[in-house]
């Protein structure tokens, strides 16, 4: 591992931390994932990240084998729509995947943020896009991302209903 590849992989750790720490996240319910070269570093599944080091980061080639990696553990249950993401947009250099209360809320209900604050425009467009539900990890919820990130750079994904997941 390089000395570059390594600081990424700590600044990927050090944000994760700083995510619970400022309540944007919970636990290990959130991911993140930074383009290197020709590879995608991704947080691993269900790993809490005080405990997490630089080479618990797993490494997905950008091309090649869908799903392969490289590491001593799984990468985050959502690699598939972080892959696809970086894999659709080469201008996408990082993924921060939280699961913040009131976004959740949000996602729940199936609404997109309105645009309330002139920051909004920094994601691409008049809103933030909600998109459809999927259960995690699929391919479905991958190609949703997709869909709700079209002229964006972010998005909220669907969650369940609080009527047991129904659509």
């Amino acid at each position: 591992m390089t000395r570059e590849e390594r600081q990424l992989r700590e600044a990927i750790i050090a944000k994760c931390r700083w995510m619970n720490a400022s309540g944007l996240n919970q636990g290990t319910s959130g991911n993140i994932s930074a383009r290197y070269q020709d590879r995608m570093l991704i947080t691993p599944s269900a790993t809490p990240y005080d405990g997490m080091r630089p080479e618990m980061i797993a490494s997905m080639p950008l091309d090649g084998e869908y799903g392969a990696w490289i590491g001593p553990l799984q990468p985050s249950t959502e690699w598939r729509f972080h892959l696809d993401i970086m894999r659709a947009r080469p201008d996408v250099g990082g993924i921060v995947h939280t699961h913040s209360t009131y976004a959740t809320v949000l996602a729940i209900a199936r609404k997109s943020i309105p645009a309330c604050h002139y920051m909004m425009a920094a994601f691409g467009g008049n809103d933030i896009r909600c998109a459809d539900y999927a259960r995690y990890g699929t391919k479905e919820l991958s190609d949703l991302a997709l869909a709700a990130l079209e002229g964006r750079s972010g998005c909220l994904p669907g969650q369940p209903r609080h009527d047991c997941g129904q659509r």
